[in-house]
C-alpha cells in the first residue's frame, strides 16, 4: 500500500489539480493507497507520523512542493522510518529543486508510473537540530529571500502566471537594499576557515537552488558530504550584477565565491543570521550541520 501526502495548495492550487489526476490513475490501475490533504502549513509532517503508523505503507509519497517534501521527509525522520519506509514524490509546486535535483518527472502521470516502479535508492540527509533538510540550508542573506518570498502577496501571483521562480529575484532585490553583510567562521570537519564580508553560505545536498539555480554544482546526494557555497568579498551591485551566473553554475568560476565539502559543518557568525532549511525558516540559532549517510530511501527511475 502506498500512502499520499498531499498539498493541495501547492503552486497556486496545482497540487489540488495534480493530485486529481493521479487519484484516478491510481483508481484505474487498481493500486492500493491511503491519502490525506493537508490544510495548512506544517501539517505535513504530523500526517506523514499519523498515516505512516496507521497503515505501515510500502511507501510515502508526498504531493506538492519542496515545502511539502522538506515535511513530509522530517515526519519520516521523526518517527524513526528512515531509511526504513521509501519516499517518493510527485511534483506541483512552484520551485521543485527536489524532482529536479533527483531527475524526476515533470508530468504527474508520467512520474506516478515512474515511482511505481522503482526500487529505491538511498540519500543523504543534512541534520541541523532537530530538523533534517532534503535539498539545502542557506545562512544569511539567503535565509532572509527565503523568509521574505514565503511572506510575499506575489509569490501567489506569479505562481498564479507560471512565474514562480521570478519571487525569489523579486526578493533578493528587496532584501539586498538593506541586508548588511559580516564576519563568519566555518568550520569544515577537522579544518577552520575565516570569511569577511560574507553574504550567504548555502549548504546543499542536490546543485538545484531556490528554484533552478545551480549555486552548489559538485553537490551529491549520495556521497556522505556537504557541499558548501561561500559568497564573500563583494560589493552589493556586483553582486546582483554577477547573480544570473548562479542559474548555469558559471559562478563557481568567480575569485568571491568558495567552495567546501565535508561530513559536518559549524558556523560561528558574528551577529545572529536568518537561517532556511530546503526553503522553509529555521532556527537561526543552530548553525551545525551534520550529514546522515544514507539516511532516506527515495523511489527515483533515472
Amino acid at each position: 500500500m502506498f500512502v499520499f501526502v498531499v498539498n493541495p495548495a501547492a503552486g497556486n492550487r496545482r497540487g489540488e489539480r495534480v493530485w486529481r489526476e493521479v487519484e484516478a490513475e491510481l483508481t484505474r490501475l487498481g493500486v492500493a493507497y491511503r491519502a490525506a490533504l493537508t490544510t495548512g502549513p506544517g501539517e505535513a509532517g504530523e500526517l506523514t507520523i499519523r498515516l505512516v503508523r496507521e497503515w505501515a505503507p510500502e511507501a510515502v509519497v508526498a504531493v506538492g512542493g519542496d515545502g511539502t517534501v522538506h515535511e513530509t521527509v522530517n515526519g519520516l525522520w521523526r518517527a524513526g522510518l528512515t531509511p526504513v519506509c521509501p519516499f517518493g514524490h510527485i511534483a506541483a509546486g512552484s520551485g521543485n529543486d527536489f524532482a529536479r535535483g533527483h531527475g524526476l518527472r515533470s508530468a504527474p502521470l508520467e512520474a506516478l508510473h515512474e515511482l511505481l516502479a522503482a526500487k529505491p535508492a538511498a540519500i543523504d540527509l543534512l541534520r541541523l537540530g532537530d530538523r533534517v533538510a532534503v535539498n539545502a540550508a542557506g545562512t544569511g542573506l539567503d535565509g532572509e529571500v527565503a523568509q521574505t518570498t514565503n511572506r510575499a502577496s506575489y509569490k501567489r501571483l506569479l505562481n498564479k502566471l507560471r512565474l514562480g521562480k521570478l519571487s525569489y529575484v523579486l526578493s533578493l532585490v528587496r532584501v539586498l537594499a538593506t541586508y548588511r553583510p559580516t564576519s563568519i567562521v566555518i568550520a569544515v570537519d577537522d579544518a577552520e576557515y575565516r570569511h569577511d564580508n560574507v553574504w550567504l553560505i548555502a549548504s546543499c545536498n542536490i546543485p538545484p537552488y531556490g528554484g533552478g539555480m545551480y549555486i552548489a554544482p559538485r553537490a551529491r546526494c549520495d556521497d556522505g558530504l556537504v557541499e558548501l557555497c561561500v559568497v564573500s568579498g563583494i560589493g552589493r551591485l556586483k553582486l546582483l550584477l554577477l547573480f544570473p551566473l548562479v542559474y548555469s553554475g558559471k559562478h563557481a568560476a568567480r575569485p568571491e565565491v568558495s567552495f567546501y565539502s565535508g561530513r559536518t559543518v559549524r558556523l560561528t557568525p558574528a551577529r545572529p543570521l536568518v537561517t532556511h532549511t530546503d526553503g522553509e525558516q529555521a532556527d537561526g540559532s543552530e548553525q551545525c550541520i551534520e550529514v546522515l549517510p544514507g539516511a532516506l530511501l527515495v523511489l527515483k527511475g533515472r
